[in-house]
């Protein structure tokens, strides 16, 4: 038995000598670069001042035109559920949707924005989404990807991008847009 116990104690020991402590490296950590959603060379941001009551209230009669169906899906469905062949923006424009200028910075700033995360996006929408935004991401004047945001609640629409795009909506990111 004795000779177990001596055993076992010299194991311990001799384990305890050997191991290496881990040592901290004072290295720089590099910042991971953000790849962008889509390869873009401009971005448009359209956006209309409408409510949802307001929506409502005037679609309240039993039939709705084409146009008014379209306008619903927009403002608040999956319309468009991909990267329109036809011109996205005249769509826009006739639903009253406004242009609104954008300087280098600000569309580098969104650009960063709308890049890949290593974060989350762990929340639970409870509204109707209201998209009062819609940025058009484009490539040699072609639309290479749409971005619809409801800023009430943080729900979001990403068409056209090959990343992973589940780590976007972070209200920190909303509200540097």
């Amino acid at each position: 038995m004795k000779r177990y116990i001596f055993i076992l104690v010299v194991i311990v020991f001799t384990s305890c000598n050997d191991s290496k402590k881990a040592e901290a490296h004072n290295e720089k950590v590099v910042k991971k670069e953000l790849r962008p959603f889509f390869d873009a060379d401009k971005i448009d941001h359209y956006f209309v001042n409408y409510t949802l009551d307001s929506i409502i209230i005037s679609g309240e009669k039993s039939k709705k035109s084409k146009k008014e169906k379209e306008f619903e899906d927009l403002f608040m469905g999956y319309f468009p559920d991909s990267v329109p062949k036809k011109d996205f923006e005249k769509i826009l424009l006739s639903h009253n949707y406004k242009k609104s200028n954008l300087t280098l910075k600000q569309q580098k700033e969104i650009e960063n924005v709308f890049s890949e995360k290593d974060s989350l996006q762990m929340s639970a929408y409870a509204c109707v989404p209201e998209y009062r935004d819609i940025f058009i991401f484009r490539k040699k004047e072609k639309t290479v990807g749409i971005a619809k945001i409801c800023f009430k609640c943080g729900r979001f629409q990403i068409i056209g991008s090959k990343l992973d795009t589940s780590g976007f909506g972070l209200w920190t990111e909303l509200d540097k847009l």
